[in-house]
């Protein structure tokens, strides 16, 4: 009888020892998931800054190019001008 006492009390030690290694375990990967979630989050943050700054510059670059359209064709205009005026004074 006092044998199995023993051995009960042997297992319980050993299981509580575990538990007790397997918790901390658990609290240390928990503190790595937060982690990781924070470092998601100010990327997925970053990553919408980032896109909305993309989105401007096409923006701007669309607005640039409709600018320089305009120009090519009022430079046009003025060489057609600049022949028409060369046509006439000859």
């Amino acid at each position: 009888l006092l044998v199995l006492v023993a051995v009960l009390a042997f297992n319980c030690w050993s299981g509580s020892s575990r538990q007790a290694l397997l918790q901390e375990e658990l609290a240390e990967l928990q503190g790595q998931a937060q982690r990781g979630e924070a470092a998601r989050g100010r990327l997925e943050k970053r990553n919408a800054e980032l896109l909305g700054k993309v989105e401007a510059q096409r923006q701007q670059l669309e607005h640039k190019e409709a600018e320089c359209g305009q120009l090519g064709g009022q430079l046009r205009a003025r060489e057609g001008q600049a022949r028409r005026c060369e046509e006439s004074k000859v």
